[in-house]
C-alpha cells in the first residue's frame, strides 16, 4: 500500500466525480438518467440521440442512496421503481428477465437483446439490497426484489456455458446473491453448483478462456469480491478465494511493470492504454498511483467502485512492482482440437504478446505489445486488419491470424475466414454467396508514440521504426489477393506511425464476394526490442505456397527457426483451425498450463 494511501479518500472521490455527471444527466421528467447514447453497431437500434440508460440509471440509484444527501433517497426510490417497471417479467417471452439498454428500446425491440441485462443490473439490485435494503420503503423493496428474482431466474433459464468467463461468474454471484434474499434454497443451490462448474471449467486448462480482457478481469474481479462480502456459505468462500488467486496469477503473467500495462495477447480489450481503473489502484492500495476518473455520457461504473472492497493477495506485491530477468511467459487458454495459447515475451523496454490463432474482431488483440518510450511513458504497439467500406475504416472481424513467437520476435500470417462477422465476430455475418461492400483491406501495425514521420511512403519487404528506446522491426514475406501481390506503407497518425500491409484498395467501393477472390493472404514477421538489441544477419522471412495452405519461415535473430501455416484462401474458421500448425525449432510450440492446482474439490 502507498504510504500517503487512503481508501476513504478514495472512495469519496469516485462517488463525488460518479454523482456530478449523474446529477447532471438527471431528467426528473423520466425519473432516469438522459444522456448523448453513443454510438453501437449492435444490440441496440438506437445509434445517437437522446437515451434514458437503464443500467446507468440504477447505479446512479445506488450511488445516491450512497450520498445521502437531501433528496437523494426520493429520487433514488424513483429511478428504482422505474427500472423495474421497464423489466420483461413475462415467463412466455423470449426476453424474459431482461431490459433493453434504454427505456426507449424494450429488450424485445433490440437486434438482438442482450441477455447479459440480467447479470449487470441483478448485480447493482443486490448491491442496492445488501447496503440500503433495511432503508427501502415497502414498494420499492418489493419491486426491487420481484426485478432480482426475475434477473436470477433468467440467468437460470439462459445457463451461459462457463467459458463466457466475465458472464459466468457475475450470473454466479447473482443467483447466489438472490438465493439468499429471496430465502430461495433451490436458486442458490443452482447458484453453489455454477461456482462448482465455473471452477470446474478454469480447471480444464489451468487458465481463462476468456484470457486477459482488462475490462473484464475487473468485472470477475469485482464479482468474486462480491461473493466474499455478501455471500455466506463456508464452501463457496473457499472456492472464491482460489478463484480469485488464480485470477489474480493470471493477471500478472502479462504484467510489465516498466510500462505498468498489460501486454498481450489479449481475448477482448476496449483501450490500447490499460490505465490504473479504480477497481485496480484501490486492490493495490494506490500503489500504481489513483487518477481520478472523469465520467462523460452518466457513466456511473467507477462510482460503483466506491462500494466494493477489492483487494490483492499479499503475493502479488513484488511482482507487481519489479520485473524481475527478462522472460518468455507461455499459457495454454483453451484446450480441444485446435488448442488456444499465447506467448508474452517481457523484458526491462519491451513486453510483446501473441496468440496462435485468433480472429480479428474489433476487441481482440492478437498480436499486441508496449514499449517504454524515452519520457518514461508507455507507447503502444497493435496489429489488427481493418476495412474501409467506403464510409468509415473499422475493425474487420473475418479476419484469421495465426502466429508463431519466440522471445520478442513473431512470424504471422493473415487471412479471412467466410462465414464470419463484419463488425462483429458473429451477429453480422457475411456468408458464402453474400457480395459485401469494400474500398480497401489493410493488415494495419500501430505504433502509437513512436516518433512522427513527415508523410507517407512505399515500403519495400519491410521497415525498421526506430522507437527511442525501442525498434520495431516489420519484414513482409510475400501474400496474394485476387491475383496481386499485397504491398506496404509506412503512414502518419496523429498519435505516432502506422504501417500498412495493402491487400485490395479502389478508388471507390466495389462489391466483394469472397468465391471470386481466390488466394487472400499475407504473410511476414514483427520484432519489438530494445534498440540496442542485434539486428539479424541471416536471410529474411519467406512464405511458401503449396496445396491449401501458405507457410512463412523464419530464422529470428536469435537464431530459432520458426514456421507458421494456414489456409491460403478463403475458408470456415473450422477450416483454417484445422490448416494451422506452427514450429518452433522444428517442433510444436510448448502449451503449458498456467496452474496445475485445482480450483474444484
Amino acid at each position: 500500500m502507498h504510504p500517503a494511501w487512503s481508501t476513504d479518500a478514495y472512495d469519496r472521490v469516485l462517488l463525488r466525480t460518479a454523482l456530478a455527471e449523474g446529477d447532471r444527466c438527471w431528467d426528473a421528467g423520466a425519473d432516469l438518467l438522459q444522456v448523448e447514447a453513443p454510438y453501437n453497431p449492435i444490440h441496440t437500434r438506437i445509434k445517437g440521440g437522446p437515451a434514458h440508460p437503464t443500467r446507468n440509471s440504477l447505479q446512479y440509484a445506488l450511488l445516491l442512496l450512497e450520498r445521502g444527501g437531501e433528496g437523494d433517497a426520493e429520487r433514488a426510490h424513483a429511478a428504482i421503481l422505474r427500472v423495474a417497471a421497464l423489466q420483461d417479467r413475462s415467463v412466455e417471452s423470449p426476453t424474459y428477465g431482461i431490459w433493453g439498454y434504454y427505456a426507449e428500446e424494450p429488450a424485445a425491440e433490440m437486434d438482438p437483446p442482450d441477455w447479459n441485462w440480467a447479470d449487470f443490473l441483478g448485480i447493482q439490485l443486490l448491491l442496492v439490497h445488501a447496503r440500503h435494503g433495511d432503508r427501502l420503503p415497502p414498494v420499492v423493496l418489493g419491486e426491487l426484489r420481484e426485478s432480482v428474482r426475475h434477473a436470477a431466474a433468467s440467468i437460470v433459464r439462459r445457463n451461459v456455458p462457463m467459458g463466457y468467463t466475465n458472464v459466468a461468474a457475475m450470473g454466479t454471484f447473482v443467483t447466489l446473491a438472490a438465493g439468499q434474499v429471496l430465502d430461495d434454497g433451490a436458486l442458490f443451490a443452482y447458484g453453489k453448483d455454477r461456482m462448482a462448474r465455473l471452477c470446474a471449467a478454469i480447471d480444464g486448462t489451468g487458465s481463462f478462456a476468456e484470457f486477459n480482457s482488462p475490462s473484464y478481469w475487473g468485472v470477475v474481479l469485482q464479482t468474486l469480491t462480491l461473493i466474499r462480502e455478501h455471500v455466506r456459505d463456508e464452501e463457496t468462500q473457499e472456492l472464491n478465494e482460489r478463484l480469485h488467486d488464480r485470477l489474480w496469477l493470471h493477471f500478472l503473467a502479462r504484467w510489465h511493470p516498466p510500462t505498468r500495462q498489460l501486454s498481450g495477447p489479449m481475448a477482448r480489450c476496449y483501450s490500447n492504454d490499460l490505465g490504473v481503473p479504480p477497481a485496480l489502484a484501490k486492490a493495490v492500495g494506490g500503489l500504481l498511483g489513483a487518477p481520478e476518473p472523469r465520467p462523460v455520457r452518466g457513466e456511473m461504473t467507477t462510482g460503483v467502485d466506491s462500494c466494493v472492497d477489492y483487494r490483492m493477495p499479499d503475493w502479488v506485491l513484488p511482482r507487481l512492482t519489479e520485473l524481475g530477468s527478462e522472460h518468455e511467459h507461455r499459457e495454454l487458454f483453451a484446450d480441444g482440437p485446435a488448442p488456444e495459447t499465447g506467448t508474452t515475451w517481457l523484458d526491462p523496454v519491451t513486453t510483446l504478446g501473441s496468440v496462435n490463432h485468433q480472429d480479428t474482431w474489433l476487441q481482440r488483440r492478437p498480436l499486441f505489445g508496449h514499449w517504454v518510450r524515452p519520457d518514461g511513458t508507455a507507447g503502444h504497439l497493435h496489429v489488427h486488419l481493418v476495412k474501409d467500406d467506403g464510409a468509415e475504416d473499422f475493425d474487420f472481424a473475418s479476419g484469421v491470424l495465426s502466429t508463431v513467437q519466440s522471445g520478442p520476435h513473431v512470424a504471422w500470417l493473415a487471412g479471412f475466414a467466410c462465414p464470419a462477422g463484419d463488425r462483429h465476430h458473429h451477429l453480422d455475418m457475411i456468408g458464402p454467396g453474400d457480395r459485401f461492400r469494400v474500398r480497401s483491406l489493410r493488415l494495419v501495425v500501430d505504433a502509437i508514440g513512436a516518433p512522427p514521420v513527415a508523410e507517407a511512403t512505399p515500403v519495400d519487404g519491410g521497415v525498421e521504426l526506430d522507437l527511442g528506446t525501442a525498434r520495431l522491426d516489420f519484414r513482409t514475406a510475400g501474400g496474394s489477393f485476387a491475383g496481386r501481390t499485397p504491398t506496404t506503407r509506412l503512414v502518419p497518425r496523429a498519435d505516432g506511425v502506422r504501417i500498412e500491409v495493402v491487400l485490395l484498395e479502389s478508388d471507390t467501393p466495389v462489391e466483394l464476394d469472397w468465391a471470386e477472390v481466390g488466394d487472400a493472404f499475407a504473410a511476414g514477421t514483427l520484432s519489438l526490442v530494445p534498440s540496442d538489441a542485434a539486428r539479424s544477419t541471416g536471410p529474411g522471412p519467406e512464405a511458401v505456397v503449396a496445396g491449401d495452405h501458405a507457410e512463412v519461415r523464419w530464422t529470428t535473430p536469435r537464431g530459432h527457426r520458426l514456421t507458421v501455416r494456414g489456409g491460403r484462401s478463403v475458408a470456415s474458421r473450422e477450416e483454417h483451425a484445422a490448416l494451422h500448425s506452427a514450429t518452433l525449432d522444428g517442433a510444436p510450440p510448448p502449451s503449458p498450463r498456467l496452474s496445475d492446482s485445482r480450483l474444484a474439490p
